[in-house]
């Protein structure tokens, strides 16, 4: 798998983030950020103690100040407010366009053990073409349905699913799409078209690595225009779900690490 790379503003963040913490390094002790002290301390590094002298009686060398007449007090001059931070982390997934999942029963798929004739080939080439002019009318319920038929004469042919399922993309039924791509997956596992149109569907449900993936391997089968402006708009999130799980997976790893050396240790002494 490729290494990840981050948005412009998302590296620019983390970079401000860093320089934040070698400015004041006692942000590394919020236990919320327990994990990057973690990561810090494994590789060799250490985190400076918190500084707790607030002493106002001892100077930075160590002697005590000296009693100095009261100066007239100067009003400090107003400081800018600072923005409101966030709540939310700024490594958020872009959610545009996603939908809620179409709950609609299967839909009709044709019967793979049969072969079909010659008569019932071009019975399917004349439906494809009409489900085609439905489509260029954009009455793509109609289009749905004229496919259907060329697939249940010909249900061989995986060029038919995939084309239905950009139908249903454009009605707004993902997961009748990914049916239907997959079926034509499975019928030619290099259908560029069928990788294309589900690698959207997973994209419009959220599934932003599958989409990724999916999206890629349409580009590599057969570059296409609207496949890679499709993969430029799901790298970013693909980005953040990989950055965010490596997080949680390093995280988790440094709580169960205690467990696993007791266990080992058990395991040791039962061997003895």
């Amino acid at each position: 798998m490729d290494v990840p790379m981050f948005t412009e503003k998302v590296a620019q963040q983390l970079k401000t983030f860093a320089r934040q913490c070698m400015d004041n390094p006692s942000l590394l002790h919020d236990p919320k950020l327990s994990f990057i002290k973690e990561l810090i301390e494994h590789y060799g590094g250490k985190i400076p103690e918190s500084d707790k002298s607030d002493d106002p009686t001892v100077n930075k060398c160590g002697a005590e100040s000296k009693f100095e007449e009261p100066q007239p007090e100067v009003e400090p001059e107003p400081e800018p407010e600072p923005e409101p931070e966030s709540e939310e982390s700024d490594l958020e997934l872009d959610m545009t366009g996603v939908i809620e999942p179409d709950q609609d029963p299967p839909q009709k798929m044709g019967n793979l053990t049969l072969q079909p004739t010659e008569e019932e080939i071009a019975e399917s080439q004349a439906k494809r073409s009409e489900a085609v002019s439905a489509f260029m009318e954009k009455d793509y319920e109609k289009a749905v349905q004229l496919y259907t038929e060329a697939i249940v004469l010909n249900p061989q042919a995986a060029l038919l699913y995939a084309k239905r399922g950009q139908i249903f993309l454009l009605l707004n039924k993902p997961n009748a799409c990914i049916r239907d791509c997959e079926r034509a997956i499975e019928l030619n596992p290099d259908s560029a078209a069928a990788h294309k149109f589900r690698g959207r569907a997973y994209h419009l449900l959220g599934k932003f690595e599958e989409a990724a993936t999916d999206l890629r391997l349409a580009c590599k089968f057969d570059f296409d225009e609207q496949a890679d402006e499709w993969l430029r708009e799901t790298t970013p999130n693909f980005n953040i779900t990989l950055f965010l799980e490596s997080l949680f997976s390093f995280e988790m790893g440094f709580q169960q690490a205690p467990i696993r050396r007791e266990m080992n240790k058990l395991k040791d002494l039962m061997q003895q």
